[in-house]
């Protein structure tokens, strides 16, 4: 395809959520979150993969067919793809629009990976990290004080 025929294979929306900026590949990532959440069960998605991007090469986009995206879901999303872009758009233009970045405090998000820690062995307390750096990339078990790289934690699916 020529750099003239490079289009937008998915359509406009009028109104709803646009995830951009994801790095190529990791749109399924996010996928994954969004499915996790109930109240994401019946949203129309669509998933566009590998698009050209000036500031990532190639990059992934999500559309979302619904008027609100919760700020959980958005937490979630800057915990395993920091740095997207989330825009609202209302009658086919942008409203609004973030950068996600992760939380300095991240409750109930992501699972212990100390098989030891209290939130593993009694389901009734969540779990509960705080941001070791200024850049969130390594975070502290509140409980069991651990560190861990953020990248190696797994989000929590209950």
């Amino acid at each position: 395809m020529k750099d003239s025929e490079n289009v937008m294979l998915i359509p406009k929306i009028k109104l709803g959520i646009v995830i951009d900026h994801i790095p190529a590949g990791d749109g399924i990532k996010v996928l994954e979150i969004i499915t996790r959440h109930e109240e994401m069960h019946e949203v129309v998605v669509s998933l566009g993969q590998n698009y050209k991007s000036k500031k990532l090469g190639r990059k992934d986009l999500i559309k979302l067919q619904m008027d609100y995206l919760s700020p959980e879901i958005i937490q979630h999303i800057s915990l395993v793809v920091p740095g997207v872009t989330i825009k609202a758009v209302k009658n086919y233009d942008v409203h609004s629009k973030v950068v996600a970045h992760p939380p300095k405090e991240i409750k109930n998000l992501l699972v212990c990976k100390n098989p030891n820690c209290v939130t593993n062995l009694e389901s009734h307390i969540e779990s509960y990290f705080t941001a070791v750096d200024k850049e969130i990339k390594t975070v502290k078990c509140y409980y069991c004080e651990r560190v861990f790289e953020l990248h190696a934690l797994e989000p929590n699916v209950d």
